[in-house]
């Protein structure tokens, strides 16, 4: 099944033209430029102006998404058509309110992540505070030490894969926003949670065969190919369940 999603996604990017590689390429840069950035003020602000910098990165967040997400938007529609069949002129035009609608999402899906890390990953960092404080209070030997941390650690792994999996609910929403040109943000959240119940593992599976693809990635294969088809993978296997 994997195997035939894949082959279905490698033949509507050649026929396409590799059109989506403009806006891959634009993503890329915009995520390079803010990188380079934040890091050249970091390195010529010192410790000094921390208000200055928490302003900087305050500010340069909000642009970075309001850059980026219109675009998601625009190469996801692309990789929705080009898996539909339609391979020539595809030009997209999500219009404002749909790069508006772009960013609330990215930012709700940036949240609504971050809430359910700090969930699966409070236990062992609750366990590891306790510890902390139990061993300030009166010392430890080592072994018990290096017990509690490698316990510590299989949860913190655990936690991490656990949260891997379950966010894959919201693994849909830019697919369905780009689906269904009425539906907002909120829309696309409660779609994707409703269509991936009981896939989360498949669909995590899924991704994670392609890590040896990007692990090649950095070293062989372009990044503005292996991304895009990982993408264009993807959106296959949404359209097929």
């Amino acid at each position: 099944m994997n195997s035939r999603i894949k082959l279905s996604a490698k033949a509507a990017m050649n026929g396409a033209g590799f059109n989506f590689l403009p806006v891959c390429t634009a993503i890329m840069l915009l995520v390079f430029v803010f990188s380079v950035l934040n890091a050249a003020v970091n390195y010529f602000f010192k410790s000094a102006d921390k208000p200055l910098l928490a302003a900087v990165a305050m500010l340069s967040l909000p642009l970075f998404v309001a850059s980026v997400a219109p675009l998601r938007l625009i190469m996801q529609t692309k990789f929705l058509l080009q898996a539909k069949g339609t391979r020539t002129g595809i030009k997209p035009d999500i219009g404002f309110s749909g790069a508006l609608k772009a960013c609330e999402l990215c930012v709700r899906l940036f949240f609504i992540k971050l809430f359910w890390f700090c969930v699966f990953e409070a236990v062992p960092v609750v366990a590891g505070a306790l510890f902390v404080y139990g061993n300030y209070q009166s010392a430890v030997s080592l072994k018990a030490a290096y017990t509690v941390l490698a316990g510590l650690s299989l949860l913190a792994v655990a936690g991490l894969l656990f949260y891997c999996v379950f966010v894959q609910r919201y693994s849909k929403s830019m697919f369905f926003l780009a689906c269904y040109k009425d539906f907002s943000a909120g829309d696309a959240i409660t779609e994707s949670v409703r269509r991936t119940r009981g896939k989360l593992s498949d669909i995590f599976l899924f991704k994670l065969s392609f890590v040896p693809w990007m692990m090649l990635c950095a070293g062989i294969l372009p990044a503005i190919y292996v991304i895009p088809y990982y993408k264009q993978s993807l959106t296959c296997l949404y359209l097929s369940r």
